[in-house]
């Protein structure tokens, strides 16, 4: 079908673009569970780009959302994945999003290797627990629950003990009232399953093929084995007993295995997970490799040192999004791909460039800072500018590093000493041997400093030694930005997410956000907000007058305060730290 041209309203569209310009390349790594291809990318570009008008250099069309193309592509080594490309409706330099999918590599974990992962967690000492409120509140709740189960299952498993349960005078009280209740709460959960199945029947326009039945017909189900129950059954303590055991099996394995398996097959390295962790880091490296070998005019390189001035690149700029496990990948990959191409004195690259070199120095001074007297604070402002600046320079030189963006929505990297290891003390220990990075760089033990200068005669200018950034100094020249939502109850907000900036540096731009499901009542709208981080609602847009007001010529801070004064925190912030508008990433030239 062919698409309407559009007559431009805004500067963004009256700039002269001569000739195919570089992109910027987002790949956005789901997190845990049994991901669909595409699935999460989908979902995500809408939010971030689609239904962002502040990007629109055309009249948005009737749909309310900016024009995108799905096409294959062959950098993500998969023919399930495509490619997601902006067109010129947008921003003049456009944007191609990529899926990061690992969820096959981690698919099928034995259901014992999470029994006994969760085993592990459990029994630990209340004394190495982390400090965070939250967390400790969480691990008494699980102990709780495992404790009224195991009771359960004893007494289903053994008759003596309900009958002797049975026999005293509370047990037989409630013995009745479930008898009684039974049928009642049989149509109670009846009732909500057809007005669940009703209301989907609704939002689909009564078209069965667009309707989810599997709920609705579920709970239909379940009621109705409770109303057909006898009561002589339904008020035996034993029979209760049994259900509770049943229901936590099932959910351990159609439930918990599915996504906490990805977690146990990833966070720790041990015999059983060390292969399923090399294959998901391998195939990320390669699709960095890809996208570094990307040109502008030509085919892709063959080799990744082979940049030149006279064969651009394809990618300017190149921003890895992580949610939850996939956060923890992402910086994983991020540290491998710096060790493999990043400008350490293992590498061919222009060292010697003295802007370079004190672009360098310029970091290694909030390095010096960070680390060293615990009462003298960075100055976020002028870190950020030392990192762009070192970040400019190492993309323009050889071999081109463009990975300019880390961003972590709702990490568990918070909970670092809880899950990837066993203690704080073994966090440090990890950063002291530059297992772990951080932002800034930790500086090495011995000198003081993230920049070293192995031996040899390799000098500047005759006189003074070549500066190297050590192997966990990505953070440098990478912007890495954590958004969470963090709540004292375990039950509201997100469990999982946290500060990182106590553990892993100061120059990590944090926002801690509020995150409500709208149409919900109270605390409703907090209930585990953990998946909510792009999800979008009608509510969100803008109102019809403000976005026609909006769509005259105006800069992008003022249709950004037009256009999203209904957008909610979480998802502004994950905006501004994609700088997907041209005039965000000219910021960076």
């Amino acid at each position: 079908m062919a698409r309407t041209l559009r007559k431009p309203t805004n500067t963004q569209a009256q700039k002269p673009v001569e000739g195919p310009q570089p992109k910027t390349a987002v790949v956005v790594i789901h997190g845990i569970g049994e991901q669909r291809p595409l699935e999460t990318l989908r979902e995500f570009v809408e939010t971030v780009y689609r239904r962002d008008h502040t990007l629109a250099s055309l009249p948005v069309g009737p749909n309310g959302m900016l024009d995108i193309s799905v096409v294959p592509d062959d950098v993500t080594g998969s023919a399930e994945l495509r490619r997601i490309t902006t067109l010129k409706d947008g921003p003049q330099n456009r944007t191609d999003f990529f899926e990061f999918y690992w969820a096959d590599i981690m698919d099928g974990t034995p259901i014992d290797m999470v029994t006994g992962w969760i085993r592990t967690l459990l029994l630990r000492s209340p004394w190495r627990l982390p400090q965070a409120r939250k967390v400790k509140r969480a691990w008494l709740i699980l102990i709780v629950m495992v404790a009224l189960v195991g009771a359960a299952g004893m007494v289903a498993v053994h008759s003596g003990i309900a009958e002797v349960i049975e026999s005293s005078g509370p047990a037989q009280w409630i013995g009745q009232w479930l008898g009684g209740i039974g049928p009642q709460a049989g149509g109670f959960i009846v009732l909500v399953g057809c007005v669940l199945l009703l209301a989907g029947m609704v939002r689909a326009r009564f078209d069965m093929r667009q309707v989810s039945v599997g709920l609705p017909f579920g709970l239909i189900a379940a009621g109705a084995v409770l109303l057909l129950i006898p009561a002589s059954v339904a008020s035996s303590l034993a029979f209760w007993a049994a259900v509770v055991t049943a229901g936590v099996g099932w959910a351990l394995n159609a439930v918990i295995t599915p996504y906490a398996g990805d977690v146990v097959r990833y966070v720790r390295a041990t015999p059983s997970t060390v292969e399923r962790r090399r294959q998901v880091r391998e195939r990320g490296i390669a699709l960095l490799e890809a996208l570094h070998k990307k040109r502008l005019k030509g085919p892709p390189l063959e080799a990744f040192t082979q940049a030149s001035a006279n064969d651009p690149p394809l990618y300017n700029r190149i921003v890895l999004v992580g949610h939850s496990l996939g956060t923890i990948i992402a910086y994983d990959i991020l540290q491998l791909f710096w060790e493999k191409y990043g400008p350490t004195h293992h590498q061919d690259w222009l060292a010697d460039d003295p802007a370079v070199q004190e672009a360098l120095e310029g970091c290694d001074a909030f390095v010096k800072v960070a680390w060293g007297d615990p009462h003298v604070a960075i100055d976020a402002t002028e870190f950020e500018k030392s990192r762009a600046r070192l970040f400019a320079l190492l993309r323009d030189a050889r071999p081109g590093w463009r990975i300019s963006d880390l961003i972590t929505l709702g990490s568990p990297l918070a909970h670092a000493e809880f899950l990837l290891v066993d203690s704080q003390q073994e966090v440090e220990n990890a950063f002291f041997e530059r297992r772990f990075a951080t932002a800034p760089p930790r500086p090495d033990p011995m000198l003081g400093s993230m920049l070293l200068a192995p031996p040899g005669p390799d000098l500047r200018q005759g006189q003074q030694p070549i500066a190297y950034p050590h192997f966990a100094a990505q953070f440098a020249a990478v912007k890495w930005t954590n958004l969470y939502d963090e709540h004292a109850n375990p039950l509201l907000g997100d469990l999982i997410s946290g500060s990182l900036a106590g553990s892993f540096g100061p120059g990590i731009h944090e926002h801690g956000v509020t995150i409500r499901r709208p149409g919900l009542w109270g605390a409703l709208g907090r209930i585990f907000t953990h998946t909510q981080y792009w999800s979008w609602h009608p509510s969100y847009e803008p109102d019809a007058e403000v976005a026609a007001r909006a769509s005259i010529q105006l800069g992008v801070v003022e249709r950004r305060e037009a256009l999203w004064r209904n957008v909610p925190e979480h998802i502004i912030q994950l905006r501004l730290a994609l700088r997907l508008s041209t005039e965000d990433d000219q910021k960076l030239q």
